[in-house]
């Protein structure tokens, strides 16, 4: 955003300097980038008339002029301009001014010297040359800068001539994103004065306009555009703009044409409110906004063609699109020199659906910067009386013919409770009442009774401590006095979620997983590799980009992702992740945390690894009900008979095993990948369980191996499960210790073999004991299937 020093001192008086000003800015409102002052640019460079004009006797292309650009003396120069005449004002560069010379990316410092033999002392200048080229466009580049329409005089500096005598401060935007309203002069003045303990008395000029005739206008999207007006005026014309518009135009980079064209862009960089004037004559009515048909086309202001999506918002009449949604306008209904009847617009549309229409058709206006920031109703006819007001100044015989507002849904008034003793102490200050409805006054937020009522345009004040914010800033973060601030202390109970996270990053980190933070999206290529697709996954109203479409459902097609990218610079990797995926229920976004974990292996069967992997870690977090249970449900990424789903105290946490070779191979991973992914949201209740402390036997604890060969469909878990519950007193522990598969020597079937710890508060264990926990176990195994080896 700039900012005109000059506009500035028009509105405050005993204004500091331009650098003082910017600083108070720093300070209290938004960072200011840097302070443009345009005078330097321009230093040497004046004013001049030809008074004579004559050939070059050595070539055809130059001419000797004679300029009158200092007093009482003219200047030789030659010139190569293809548009010289006789009395014609133009810039002269004298000796020692800066230029630059066609081709030239430095600087060239103006010297007397012969060209051709013939002596010249400076340059009568083209406007690329002296950085004018956007403000008095050239068609070519022989043609010099015609300052004709000037009554300067003689000699004057050129940067006031073209009103570049200014300092422009360039307020940083993503500092007052928030602040809409700082997105112009008039905000930017009243917060300046506010700074200063003072308060910018000024009142805007409402006209009444609800006399005149009623324009028929149709808002069928009232809910995209909350307000919408059309002022129809005739018997204008589009003649120069007055110097103090030029002057606000001139410090955003924006050339003046005239004033039908001026007033709207005056509107926005003065005022922060966006406002268009149509040529009436070439409107065909009735006027309605909707969204656009698909398909639709029309020629905009730059001469583009667009094709237009039905989200798009137009303003379009019985025949024609006139305007895209605040984005850009119809070129056939622009204002032009022959225009003596218009249609001013000023409306309020929402943020969202412009900035996606932008985005897809890569359009980008200041009037469109100002929208997406989320501007709010209540001025619109402010705008409106200005440009009608600055019409009346500049034309005679003005006509207002009819009108139209369409505001459906008044905005409401924000009031917020006044709380002195709540401001104080979260600042740590002492402010009275008198000095704070001082400073809020400033900020025109009034006291009524009891209640703040914030002005329409701070949309970002909402609570009690917004409040004490503006107090802080406008006194200055600096004179606060620091103290140690009052703290209530209380037991505080950490969250399990919250807990379970610091846990799980320690425990994966230290066996030497990388700890991985992926995007929280995904796309439709990607979950194709993943063997499914988007349908049921939640779509993004305003996608970042092609390849951010989605909300992610699993965190596995991510970290897929990532093993891909980094799979040939490791020979083997093991990747995890703890955060949120999003799923939809009737309707309803259910967030929750989930653990994923990745692993390139070359085993043939690294199941028992990873399930002793996760028994640990969920020991780790004082789980201990679980098991590893065969499921006929698996996710699509992967395989269908190595699947497995973790059960915690009897109910699915998810799933454990291998990605499916399918879905390696989209990849171009050529290993095995296993995985595991649990629902942290549905393990909670299980999370930190509380441990019944046992009597420490002072007997000896002693140990055996008991072997079982299975059918394959039977899980370990159940028979290690079996195990433990024969005899709970004496078991200490089990422990899995050995597979063994042979399709040959065993059909069908697998041997496990068990480590047993058992250990009695009461007594030594001997032999008749042990053998009598031996019978019992297999009586409990053999309730399942078994063949003792």
């Amino acid at each position: 955003m700039k900012i005109s020093y000059k506009v500035l001192q028009k509105y405050i008086k005993n204004i500091k300097s331009a650098e003082d000003v910017a600083k108070d800015l720093v300070m209290h409102t938004a960072e200011v980038e840097d302070i443009h002052s345009e005078k330097n640019a321009y230093k040497n460079i004046v004013l001049g008339r030809i008074k004579k004009i004559e050939k070059h006797p050595d070539a055809d292309s130059l001419k000797i002029c004679n300029v009158d650009a200092w007093e009482n003396e003219d200047i030789q120069i030659v010139c190569w301009g293809s548009n010289l005449e006789v009395w014609q004002a133009v810039a002269v560069a004298k000796i020692w001014a800066s230029v630059l010379w066609h081709g030239q990316w430095e600087p060239v410092i103006m010297k007397k010297t012969a060209i051709r033999w013939v002596e010249s002392s400076g340059m009568i200048c083209a406007s690329e040359e002296i950085g004018l080229k956007k403000e008095f466009p050239a068609w070519s580049e022989k043609e010099i800068l015609d300052l004709s329409f000037t009554n300067a005089k003689n000699w004057t500096p050129l940067d006031e001539v073209v009103w570049k005598d200014d300092a422009v401060l360039e307020i940083d935007n993503k500092a007052i994103n928030h602040r809409p309203d700082l997105f112009s002069h008039i905000w930017i003045i009243r917060e300046i004065y506010a700074i200063n303990w003072e308060k910018f008395d000024f009142n805007y000029e409402i006209k009444d306009f609800s006399w005149a005739k009623d324009l028929w206008i149709k808002n069928s999207i009232t809910n995209v555009v909350s307000r919408y007006m059309w002022l129809k005026v005739e018997n204008v014309a589009n003649i120069e703009s007055p110097d103090y518009i030029k002057q606000v135009l001139a410090s955003s980079d924006i050339a003046s044409k005239w004033l039908l064209i001026d007033l709207s862009n005056y509107s926005l960089y003065f005022y922060w409110q966006p406002t268009h004037c149509f040529d009436a004559d070439k409107v065909i009515w009735n006027i309605t906004i909707r969204y656009a048909k698909k398909g639709e086309k029309f020629i905009a202001l730059n001469d583009s063609e667009y094709e237009l999506s039905s989200d798009d918002i137009v303003i379009a009449d019985d025949e024609k699109v006139l305007a895209l949604g605040w984005v850009i306008w119809w070129k056939s209904s622009a204002v032009s020199d022959a225009t003596k009847n218009i249609v001013i617009e000023s409306a309020n549309f929402d943020q969202a659906t412009i900035r996606k229409t932008w985005k897809r058709l890569w359009v980008r206006t200041d009037a469109l910067n100002v929208f997406e920031k989320d501007i709010v109703n209540g001025m619109q006819e402010a705008w409106l009386s200005l440009i009608v007001s600055e019409l009346e100044k500049n034309l005679k015989w003005i006509k207002i013919i009819s009108f139209s507002d369409i505001y459906p849904n008044k905005q409401k008034e924000v009031r917020i409770d006044f709380d002195l003793k709540f401001y104080n102490k979260i600042l740590g200050t002492s402010y009275s009442e008198e000095s704070a409805i001082k400073i809020l006054d400033n900020l025109w937020i009034k006291k009524v009774d009891n209640k703040l009522l914030v002005p329409f345009w701070r949309k970002d004040l909402n609570f009690k401590a917004d409040i004490a914010e503006e107090l802080a800033r406008i006194s200055w973060y600096d004179n606060i006095t620091s103290t140690i601030p009052e703290i209530y202390m209380w037991a505080v109970i950490q969250n399990n979620i919250y807990k379970v996270k610091n846990d799980v990053k320690n425990y994966f980190s230290s066996i030497w997983y990388y700890d991985m933070f992926t995007y929280s999206f995904v796309n439709e290529q990607l979950m194709e590799k993943c063997l499914s697709n988007t349908a049921n996954l939640i779509p993004m109203k305003n996608a970042l980009s092609e390849e951010l479409t989605h909300l992610r459902w699993s965190l596995i097609p991510n970290l897929m992702l990532s093993l891909e990218k980094n799979i040939n610079e490791y020979d083997s990797m093991k990747l995890f992740e703890i955060e949120k995926v999003f799923n939809l229920n009737n309707w309803n976004i259910i967030e929750n945390y989930n653990l994923a974990w990745v692993e390139i292996s070359n085993k043939e069967i690294a199941y028992y690894d990873i399930q002793n992997t996760v028994s640990n870690f969920l020991k780790s977090i004082w789980v201990f009900n679980f098991s590893f249970e065969n499921s006929d449900i698996s996710p699509n990424f992967s395989h269908k008979w190595r699947t497995w789903v973790i059960m915690v105290r009897w109910a699915s946490v998810w799933y454990i095993w291998e990605i499916h070779p399918k879905v390696t191979k989209n990849f171009d991973i050529n290993s095995r990948v296993w995985f595991f992914e649990i629902n942290i949201e549905k393990l909670e209740p299980a999370l930190y369980q509380t441990i019944k402390a046992k009597d420490i036997s002072s007997f000896q604890e002693n140990n055996f191996d008991l072997n079982f060969v299975i059918d394959k469909s039977i899980s370990g878990n159940k028979i290690k499960i079996a195990i433990e519950k024969t005899n709970k007193e004496i078991i200490n522990k089990v422990e899995l210790v050995d597979i063994y598969e042979n399709e040959d020597k065993l059909p069908g079937k697998r041997s496990f073999t068990y480590k047993i710890f058992i250990q009695s508060i009461h007594k030594t264990l001997d032999d008749k004991d042990k053998a009598e926990l031996i019978n019992e176990i297999i009586k409990n195994v053999a309730k399942i299937w078994w063949e003792l080896r």
